[in-house]
């Protein structure tokens, strides 16, 4: 398989392209990634979201009516859609499928598994594709030297140390494409997360 990305939007909101065997996937088009999208998603079969925050769901349903694909959304998240509690989308809109909880999902020749981290958002999850087995599309949840805040509405800070704890018992190593800045690995960003839910920040929420 093939990844392509690129930031969109004033929060540079990271966009991704898998390419496999003439067909596309495209995971979190941002404000502005449309028209990137549409001259590199060869065969584009759906869109992909981590989690429903605006700046990774903008452009998700100019894709869908443009290029006909349908959109797939962790269930929780469906109010940041459908009910644009921001008002910073173009429109509302509803997902073609609402996924839950670390379910699998196949798309015309990709299996999608959608493993929940809430915290971040209701629904935040990680990504991950058959044949491209540890490696996630994390969304906002880790970061390359950070990890997703927890402090905006809807969040949680509660889920988020959760979350947290349970993806530090995973012992394999994980390739982590991230939803802001660079690539980062699992093992790479163990420490950090370590030192996170060891301070003190946690008590104010």
């Amino acid at each position: 398989m093939e990844i392509l990305s690129r930031a969109f939007g004033e929060y540079a909101t990271n966009c991704y392209i898998v390419k496999n065997n003439e067909k596309s996937l495209i995971i979190d088009p941002g404000m502005g990634a449309s028209q990137w999208v549409k001259e590199n998603a060869v065969g584009a079969v759906a869109v992909l979201l981590t989690h429903g925050h605006f700046d990774h769901v903008y452009d998700a349903d100019v894709l869908r009516r443009e290029l006909g694909v349908p959109i797939y959304l962790p269930k929780a998240d469906e109010i940041f859609t459908a009910s644009d509690p921001f008002a910073i989308l173009r429109d509302s809109f509803d997902a073609d499928f609402l996924v839950s909880p670390n379910e699998s999902v196949d798309i015309s020749g990709f299996k999608a598994t959608f493993h929940h981290f809430a915290g971040h958002t209701p629904g935040c999850s990680c990504i991950e594709l058959e044949g491209l087995e540890n490696t996630w599309f994390c969304g906002d949840f880790i970061f390359k030297g950070s990890v997703g805040r927890w402090d905006f509405e809807f969040s949680n800070a509660k889920d988020m140390q959760e979350s947290l704890r349970r993806v530090l018992e995973i012992k394999q190593n994980i390739k982590l494409y991230c939803g802001h800045g660079e690539p980062t690995s699992l093992d790479d960003e163990r420490a950090n997360i370590a030192h996170m839910l060891n301070m003190r920040l946690w008590q104010e929420y």
